[in-house]
């Protein structure tokens, strides 16, 4: 595995020229390694990933590819993408999923997806089913092609398993409020504070604002955004402005965008 020092030395130089000369001299120094393990590779070509290099690492995940290292096709496509070179990762992303790797089909069905493209989405994303997140997106890539009794069927089969689905099946409206709410209670009885937001929604809405409070603040205290930015709107409807511009700046520090535009308009 190469030092920090040694990775510093292989990054990527400034300037189109000098990069495209160091990537060169890269490929044909790899040309000549012949480790005892080929993972080896992988390892190194991490190692520069993590170094904030992806493009210097892109020559020994084509040599990985190469030696039939398992994975080094999506690692491949996922150095190209924080690269900057969007195509030849969806190249690999393709590669990656029709050799039965399923983060590769996921990522495929995410380019595809934003391009448009729904039908390639839709076909990524059976292919990438046991990937974390993808019965949800297949769902709304359903429901977006108009097949909204699938998309629901699916996140209903799905919904005990992913609390995420669970919550996509409560936001689409096919469960009765009784029915959400028992949902949404099941999960947060685990304690998962994902489903906070939504949850307390349906307690608000069934007059239950007292219940709605108390889930959101433990929600909150555990660090779940969502909760906070939920929590940040009962205190401003309660009159207590300051206390709502506190959580919804935690909140958009956390990275949620609803804080963030909360903030835009009322900050």
């Amino acid at each position: 595995m190469p030092t920090t020092d040694q990775g510093a030395d292989v990054a990527p130089r400034s300037g189109a020229p000098a990069e495209a000369a160091a990537l060169a001299d890269l490929r044909s120094a790899v040309g000549h390694l012949h480790p005892d393990d080929p993972a080896e590779l992988v390892a190194i070509a991490d190692d520069l990933r993590a170094l904030g290099s992806p493009a210097a690492a892109v020559p020994f995940y084509e040599a990985a590819v190469e030696q039939g290292v398992p994975g080094a096709v999506y690692r491949l496509g996922v150095a190209h993408h924080e690269a900057g070179d969007a195509a030849e990762a969806f190249r690999c992303f393709e590669l990656a999923g029709l050799a039965g790797d399923a983060l590769g089909a996921f990522m495929a069905a995410q380019v595809a997806s934003e391009r448009g493209d729904l039908h390639a989405a839709r076909r990524w994303y059976e292919l990438a089913q046991g990937v974390e997140g993808a019965a949800v997106r297949l769902a709304q890539v359903l429901a977006e092609l108009g097949e909204r009794d699938a998309a629901d069927g699916l996140l209903a089969a799905t919904s005990g398993e992913s609390w995420e689905a669970a919550v996509e099946l409560v936001r689409s409206g096919a469960l009765s409020p009784d029915d959400a709410v028992a949902l949404l209670e099941g999960w947060a009885g685990t304690g998962e504070a994902r489903v906070a937001a939504t949850l307390a929604d349906l307690y608000v809405r069934a007059g239950r604002g007292p219940d709605a409070e108390d889930l959101l603040e433990q929600a909150a205290l555990a660090g779940e955004p969502t909760a906070r930015t939920s929590l940040g709107v009962l205190r401003l409807r309660a009159g207590r402005v300051a206390e709502a511009m506190a959580l919804w700046r935690e909140a958009a520090a956390q990275g949620d965008a609803q804080a963030a535009e909360l903030l835009a308009r009322f900050g």
